[in-house]
């Protein structure tokens, strides 16, 4: 496999510079003479001439700045409240939201329903309760399941299965 040739080498880096400075992320002076640097360290300039050179690493940058001013143009293109525009035109198509430019009352909030979790008498209050009965006092029973009354469905189906 055959290296590239060092002038697109220096093509390809000159590019990559250019596009850098023209986004701020790195000097034009330091990147030109980077760029100067590797053509006469590769013998470019004493091969093809420093015109050539200059040639080269300024079709980068005019390519660079034009990309640059394609995209400063298609933003220059939009309206100046394109913004607000955007989201207007979001809100318009949430049903939550639209009522901000239509005028409509807004939509009453959707309210999950809060499902009661089952009740289940705990362990320690069956074992109570036949403490309770074990006990054979009716009346005590009797106080004991009116502080209960959650409980008395379970107490009941106990008592019938037993």
């Amino acid at each position: 496999m055959n290296a590239p040739a060092p002038i697109k080498i220096l093509t390809a880096c000159a590019e990559k510079y250019a596009l850098c400075c023209v986004s701020g992320e790195m000097e034009m002076q330091w990147a030109v003479d980077m760029l100067q640097n590797f053509a006469e360290q590769r013998g470019l300039v004493a091969e093809l001439g420093q015109d050539k050179i200059q040639d080269v690493i300024a079709a980068a940058f005019i390519w660079a700045r034009s990309l640059a001013a394609a995209d400063e143009a298609e933003v220059e293109d939009l309206p100046s409240d394109y913004a607000s525009q955007l989201v207007m035109q979001w809100e318009l198509d949430d049903k939550r939201d639209r009522w901000k430019w239509t005028g409509e009352l807004p939509p009453a909030p959707e309210v999950m329903p809060i499902e009661k979790p089952a009740y289940h008498t705990p362990q320690s209050t069956v074992d109570a309760f036949l403490f309770a009965l074990s006990a054979g006092d009716p009346d005590r029973l009797a106080v004991w399941l009116r502080n209960h009354v959650d409980d008395a469905p379970a107490f009941a189906r106990m008592l019938e299965a037993a």
